[in-house]
């Protein structure tokens, strides 16, 4: 009893000092850089007062202007980003800057074809945690040692403000490493831009994928690892298998509503429409969503805001948790005919951006009504990030990016909860030319698997493993 106590002492004890050691690196790398740069007494920014990084090309060569003028951390959008996003791709309304005209002035067009390739390297990658965690950490299972991945993805663009006047357009193609570099389709979007109050969207993305404040999911993020508020682990879908980044036929409808000519603050806000990719052979078309999103901006860095969705979904055989043939995560049952869920999401967000310091922080919470089976399930997330862009002075982009971001997330109505903390430590050789070291790791895990019961049902959970760490360098490029 003596030798086995002190063996589980001693493993705390080296659990404790790695964590302490963890914290002691990462609290290094985020308070160097500011205290240098205040040290050198540089200027935070540029003094039209744009924070820089890296950027989708094909704006730059549109506009002739630096591809970082957009982001402070890529893919991650700055101010100027956002309102860039929220125009239609494009710096003024109704400005002909960029665009090719006929005689008669009526016919609008890119005056430079609008394509852009962004090519990633991946020479170390050392895991991707359990098969059942490994998606919150950007993978999709374990790995038997580190991968070499010389090319891991390259994405090809197609993007534009002036396909016709107030006519925005977006397409992606992506060949990736892990589907053997066969091209396939990504998001498309296609929007009209008439006045700031209104714009029209139709796209083949996810409502909270096409945010402007890109905080809800991990879809915009500089990161490998996923953001706990995407609800990608596998039985952690919920019983409908809608995590909210799920790519649909979505219609939305966006807008700013400013509170003053005299001021710079706003509410954006966003009503959006889609039907259940799951359910196409049905005979009825899929369950529908529908989604709301309400942002207050004070136009100088700080936003609230607010989100939710509701719906059914579910398909001909089963709504069926992501990964099994079950009605239930963890559950082995038979699927059922004409299986429909109903869906509840919500949750509240918030970002603070001061000179060169961003911060972000998100809630989201969800629930399953499982109308067959009279099940039901209730799971929350949340997750606080964090980063700083160091710029030298003689460059106006970001030199040295500190990420550090924690999450925690509930699942199976609370049976099992956990955090995971993703650090990355990103450098710009060039606005466009980006490497970046990233380590994620499981935290803190609570629940053992057992019974869990679901408004009434109970289905056997599987223990989860701990998902272990994650180090990876990646490398991208975009031109």
């Amino acid at each position: 009893m003596t030798d086995g106590s002190d063996g589980k002492t001693k493993t705390v004890k080296r659990a404790f000092k790695r964590l302490l050691l963890s914290a002691l690196v990462l609290s290094l790398v985020w308070l160097l850089p500011p205290y240098f740069h205040s040290l050198r007494h540089l200027c935070p920014v540029r003094p039209d007062g744009i924070s820089q990084a890296l950027g989708l090309p094909a704006f730059a060569r549109k506009y002739h202007m630096s591809c970082s003028q957009c982001h402070a951390d890529y893919p991650t959008l700055n101010a100027y980003g956002r309102q860039f996003k929220m125009n239609g791709y494009v710096r003024t309304r109704g400005s002909t800057d960029g665009v090719l005209q006929s005689q008669n002035q009526e016919l609008w067009t890119e005056a430079t074809m609008p394509w852009a390739v962004i090519v990633r390297s991946r020479p170390l990658d050392t895991g991707h945690g359990t098969a059942t965690t490994g998606s919150q950490m950007g993978g999709t299972g374990p790995l038997n040692g580190p991968e070499f991945q010389p090319i891991n993805d390259i994405d090809m663009f197609i993007a534009g403000g002036d396909a016709a006047k107030h006519v925005s357009y977006f397409g992606e193609m992506d060949a990736n490493q892990a589907a053997g570099f066969n091209p396939s389709m990504g998001d498309l979007r296609f929007g009209y831009h008439p006045s700031l109050l209104y714009n029209v969207v139709m796209m083949r993305r996810g409502f909270f994928v096409d945010d402007p404040y890109q905080t809800i999911t991990s879809a915009e993020s500089p990161t490998i690892a996923n953001r706990s508020t995407d609800f990608l682990m596998e039985g952690q879908a919920y019983l409908s298998g809608f995590p909210l980044n799920t790519q649909t036929q979505t219609g939305e409808i966006y807008g700013q509503v400013h509170i003053s000519s005299e001021s710079a603050s706003f509410v954006y806000y966003a009503l959006g429409y889609s039907k259940d990719p799951s359910s196409n052979n049905t005979g009825q078309g899929g369950a529908g969503n529908g989604y709301a999103r309400f942002a207050y901006d004070t136009g100088d860095g700080l936003m609230v805001g607010t989100f939710g969705q509701w719906g059914q979904s579910g398909g001909v055989t089963d709504a069926g948790a992501p990964g099994s043939t079950g009605d239930l995560p963890g559950g082995g049952t038979t699927p059922i005919a004409n299986h429909y869920v109903q869906n509840v999401r919500g949750g509240f967000d918030a970002l603070w951006e001061h000179d060169d310091f961003y911060a972000r922080a998100v809630y989201a919470y969800a629930h399953d009504s499982d109308m067959t089976l009279g099940a039901a399930e209730t799971d929350q997330a949340a997750y606080a990030e964090i980063f700083y862009t160091y710029k030298r002075d003689y460059h106006d982009y970001a030199f040295l990016v500190p990420l550090l971001r924690e999450n925690w997330m509930t699942l199976w109505n609370g049976t099992e909860r956990f955090n995971y903390v993703t650090a990355q430590i990103a450098h710009y050789f060039a606005p466009n030319f980006k490497g970046f070291l990233e380590y994620t790791v499981d935290t803190n895990r609570f629940g053992g698997g057992g019974t869990a019961n679901y408004g009434g049902i109970n289905s056997n959970v599987a223990a989860l493993l701990p998902m272990g760490n994650r180090l990876s360098l990646q490398f991208e490029v975009g031109f």
